[in-house]
């Protein structure tokens, strides 16, 4: 009996070798091992026989109710218990498949909140690169192993699950000191890691999202608050989600684990303070222990937030050690997270904003640099409809023309979804223009020299998923287009 055989506890038919493991028959290939397992809406041993006629060698799966005795399927009734610590046979099943290090021990960092998760954790991922760490970040961008380019082929997912980490490690040769990875409030309430022991958690915000998934805030909250018993270590969270979740967040105020970290709040563990900003550079101080300057060509202002639950981590070693100011140019933010575009003879900033509040707190910030604000934006198709006039509202409240137009749109109609926009708005400033890219050209055709043209929603997305189907799209293309 070979080790996979034996974790597994079946014996393989004769000849079968296993070369790949999914749990989605969409990644299923030849040599794969389908895992059948509960879904959000059905359970995947539904999908076994589609697995096994593209061309897997053999399919696991949990469901009492499946009745199917074929010699290459195999009900598994504990795959997804713990065995040994916190640690499932799938885990264990993974580490003999991919062989990974007896010695490999990865120190995750986590990153979760409604808005800012990607670029704290990109962040982070770069000032381990900083110390020479062989480092690896894991988000919405994709997986970026050190220096390298990203690569967005293992995972749609923001947060990828335990059989698409397993593939990054491996690509990655196991030679990994740090992972700095988003987490999702979907990914949280699936147990997607619940492998996965955290070195340090940040939470950085929770406001009102993702309530076509979660149905109300206090779900929404309780899924985010999951990965406090995912940690070992520290657990930094914005001082603000104290007070606003203290009747479901349960913790000890007493305990060094959490971290309270808040802007011009002497009372909070840690406490920063902008000094100057403008668009070009951001001063400012933080104090934990001692007080310390630092200097960033991050904008606007509460991109500093995202900054200092990256920080965190590196307070304490060697990295800060300046009484002088602390230089961070060499830090930048993800693509299209408030990147203003260079080398072109406009005012134009792509950004990621697609909820109410970060569409307020983004343009509120951007609005002190300039005369007048253009915006383009758009909303989500088959996604939570209770947001949408909100998220129009903040445009018009926030700019002197808002332009609405296609963002994914999906399965749905571009003409409901303005419809439901424009629920209880004053639409006087409001023009929709459905194609995206006409949409953005537009825009610029608005602006002058003092002005700026803010695109909001896509941030580096190069698709556009309109009526099931996805083409090419780029905010950034359609710009450069204009522009060259």
């Amino acid at each position: 009996m070979s080790k996979l055989e034996e974790i597994l506890g079946i014996t393989f038919p004769h000849g079968v070798k296993i070369s790949h493991a999914t749990n989605s028959s969409k990644e299923v290939k030849k040599g794969s091992i389908f895992f059948g397992l509960p879904g959000t809406k059905e359970h995947g041993s539904n999908y076994i026989h589609e697995a096994l006629k593209k061309g897997a060698s053999i399919a696991i799966h949990n469901n009492v109710s499946f009745q199917d005795k074929s010699k290459n399927i195999f009900y598994v009734k504990d795959l997804q218990d713990a065995v040994e610590g916190s640690k499932s046979k799938i885990y264990f099943f993974l580490k003999e498949l991919y062989q990974m290090p007896v010695d490999f021990m990865p120190k995750f960092y986590g990153f979760t909140g409604t808005n800012g998760k990607s670029s704290s954790a990109f962040l982070c991922h770069q000032l381990f690169r900083r110390k020479k760490s062989n480092s690896l970040y894991i988000g919405t961008l994709g997986f970026q192993y050190n220096d390298r380019e990203f690569n967005c082929s293992l995972s749609s997912k923001t947060t990828p699950d335990i059989f698409e980490l397993f593939q990054i490690l491996s690509l990655c040769n196991f030679n990994i000191e740090n992972i700095s990875i988003e987490i999702s409030s979907h990914a949280l309430d699936q147990d997607r890691l619940k492998d996965i022991r955290l070195f340090y958690a940040a939470i950085l915000n929770i406001e009102e999202d993702h309530l076509d998934y979660h149905k109300d805030i206090d779900t929404y909250a309780n899924a985010k608050f999951k990965i406090l018993n995912m940690t070992d270590g520290k657990i930094a969270i914005d001082d603000q989600i104290i007070e606003k979740y203290k009747g479901l967040l349960s913790y000890d105020k007493n305990s060094s684990r959490l971290v309270t970290i808040g802007q011009d709040n002497a009372l909070s563990d840690v406490s920063f303070n902008i000094i100057n900003s403008s668009l070009k550079k951001t001063e400012f101080t933080i104090t934990s222990d001692d007080t310390l300057e630092y200097s960033s060509s991050i904008f606007p202002e509460f991109n500093i937030n995202n900054l200092i639950f990256a920080i965190y981590p590196f307070l304490k070693g060697t990295l800060f050690t300046s009484k002088k100011i602390n230089d961070l140019s060499y830090l930048i933010l993800p693509k299209g997270r408030a990147e203003v575009i260079s080398n072109i003879n406009a005012n134009i900033i792509i950004d990621y904003a697609h909820n109410p509040k970060a569409i307020k707190y983004f343009l509120t910030s951007v609005n002190y640099y300039f005369d007048n604000l253009v915006v383009v934006l758009g909303c989500g198709g088959d996604r939570d409809k209770s947001k949408r006039s909100a998220m129009l509202k903040a445009a018009i409240e926030n700019s002197y023309k808002v332009i609405f137009t296609s963002d994914n749109s999906r399965n749905e109609s571009f003409q409901n979804i303005f419809f439901d926009a424009c629920k209880g708005n004053n639409l006087e400033k409001v023009l929709d223009i459905e194609d995206r890219e006409k949409a953005i050209i537009y825009g610029t055709r608005l602006i002058s020299h003092n002005d700026c043209l803010v695109i909001l929603g896509k941030g580096h997305e190069k698709t556009q998923e309109i009526n099931g189907k996805h083409t090419k799209f780029s905010d950034h293309e359609v710009v450069n287009e204009i522009y060259k």
